[in-house]
């Protein structure tokens, strides 16, 4: 046996590995392919019954003062007038809580 016909099936070995590995690979793809196929639920989900409506009410007196006080307790906590964040903010019966500010750029 001659270099020549060793160099020659070591390509055909080669080729025929390579050729081997590729067409695993290829069948390997279809099948994922046709998992896809047979196995993807085609059925829409019902969608979801919407929920409330959300509607902005316009600004009622009653805002106003809420508004008032969330600013003051803002520009207190600014201050430094207000050094515990979780002092409770009392407006009428309800009580409101700052519990962070963060400055917005």
């Amino acid at each position: 046996m001659g270099l020549k016909e060793i160099l020659i099936k070591a390509l055909m070995d080669t080729l025929m590995g390579m050729g081997t590995v590729f067409s695993i690979l290829i069948l390997i793809s279809l099948i994922i392919y046709l998992f896809k196929v047979f196995f993807y639920n085609n059925k829409k989900s019902q969608p979801e019954a919407p929920g409330p409506a959300v509607h902005e009410e316009p600004l009622k007196e009653d805002d106003g003062e809420l508004i008032a006080v969330i600013t003051a307790a803002i520009k207190a906590f600014e201050s430094g007038a207000l050094p515990v964040m979780d002092t409770p903010i009392s407006l009428g019966d309800q009580q409101y809580v700052v519990r962070s500010i963060k400055r917005r750029r």
